[in-house]
């Protein structure tokens, strides 16, 4: 007797594969041959790579196994009730497959374009997988459990808290990526900053938990989904986008070498196509405002006079007008900032014609090559700091 059972079990178990996987090979063979027909389906492509249709076939099967069920095991009734419930477990199960699969594939093909919806589609599609799972162990409970599915949830009230608390994370990372998807503040493929952890890269992944930044010396960092709206982060696509790059850097100028410039001092300057209009105008300026005022200007204390930093000043803005790799759209200035123990800080501030990094580096090189370089024609020391082991740093 009990051979005779495993038998009709082993020829089922047999019977029921077999048509699983030869319906498997035509699903196969029609969809390939469609998709070869037709290669503009795009949905059915993704459905075909994500083995979908292989999902939906799975059923077929399962239903000639509830039919067989009874046929071979007619004058077992333990035996009918176990497969039932293994057929029902089994049909969960493959719901879920399809389920799971179906979600990647629309998510996949959601998730082609690069825009700020790939946020909210990743998040919920994971979600949605999350409560596919739970709903679906829950089934499989009131299967083998024999319970109503209402009165499993209904007990299942008591540990809620438990549940939200476990869950934390994932609530606040869905939470995270609708806001985020709806007020356009971060996508995948954005350059971003964050202070708070010393981080800066390309966002690579956001899911329903983490956010992956591929920084530029190519490691990744893995942050809470929920961090990128609760923390302060730096956008720099806008900045992309315009194809622009602010400078912001100072030079340090030893305050000592500051002077004033007579006529005879200013004649080395009468060819130097960037200033020459400029000393003209100032001279001529300069020489009025003194008569007016009936001062002496042999005494340098007296009266209006040019300076060596005042003239590097006009000197340099003039050079960022002129320079084609400067913007000149943008804010454009040279500005003294606040005076150091070290000596006064000369800051240019102006935006190179690219965001690339490494064109960006080469502009700014150039035109602190070409600048530091000058001041030594005006007559300007760049500050050099003497440390303890007697070596000189800028």
């Amino acid at each position: 007797m009990f051979i005779i059972i495993i038998g009709r079990i082993i020829c089922f178990i047999l019977i029921i594969s077999i048509i699983n996987l030869f319906l498997n090979e035509i699903i196969y063979f029609i969809s390939k041959k469609i998709l070869n027909i037709k290669p503009s389906y795009k949905w059915g492509y993704i459905f075909f790579k994500n083995k979908v249709f292989n999902s939906i076939s799975n059923f077929i099967p399962l239903f000639i196994g509830f039919l067989l069920n009874k046929l071979f095991f007619k004058n077992y009734e333990f035996i009918i009730i176990c497969i039932e419930k293994i057929l029902n477990i089994l049909f969960v199960l493959i719901s879920l497959q399809l389920i799971i699969r179906v979600i990647n594939s629309v998510m996949k093909i959601s998730t082609s374009e690069n825009n700020h919806q790939t946020i909210a589609v990743h998040s919920f599609s994971q979600l949605l997988k999350i409560i596919s799972i739970i709903f679906c162990i829950l089934i499989i409970i009131a299967i083998i459990t024999k319970n109503n599915l209402v009165s499993i949830l209904t007990s299942l009230g008591a540990i809620t808290a438990i549940v939200i608390l476990v869950f934390k994370d994932t609530i606040l990372g869905f939470v995270s990526g609708v806001q985020m998807a709806s007020t356009k503040m971060i996508k995948v493929g954005d350059w971003i900053g964050i202070p708070k952890y010393n981080i800066e890269g390309t966002v690579v992944e956001i899911n329903l938990i983490s956010a992956k930044i591929e920084n530029f010396d190519k490691t990744v960092t893995s942050i809470p989904t929920y961090d990128l709206i609760s923390t302060a982060v730096t956008n720099f696509e806008v900045m992309r986008k315009k194809n622009i790059r602010r400078i912001k850097r100072s030079i340090l100028f030893n305050i000592q070498s500051f002077n004033f410039y007579d006529a005879e001092g200013l004649k080395k300057f009468k060819d130097v196509f960037l200033i020459k209009n400029y000393i003209l105008v100032k001279q001529k300026e300069i020489e009025i405002f003194n008569k007016e005022k009936k001062l002496n200007s042999n005494i340098n204390l007296n009266g209006r006079k040019l300076t060596n930093i005042g003239l590097f000043r006009q000197y340099a803005l003039e050079y960022l007008y002129k320079n084609s790799k400067i913007s000149q759209s943008e804010t454009l200035m040279i500005r003294h900032l606040e005076p150091t123990p070290y000596g006064l800080p000369v800051e240019l501030y102006c935006f190179a014609k690219t965001s690339e990094s490494i064109k960006y580096e080469q502009i700014q090189a150039s035109v602190f090559d070409h600048l530091l370089t000058a001041a030594k024609e005006f007559d300007l020391e760049i500050t050099q700091v003497v440390t303890g082991n007697g070596k000189e740093v800028f």
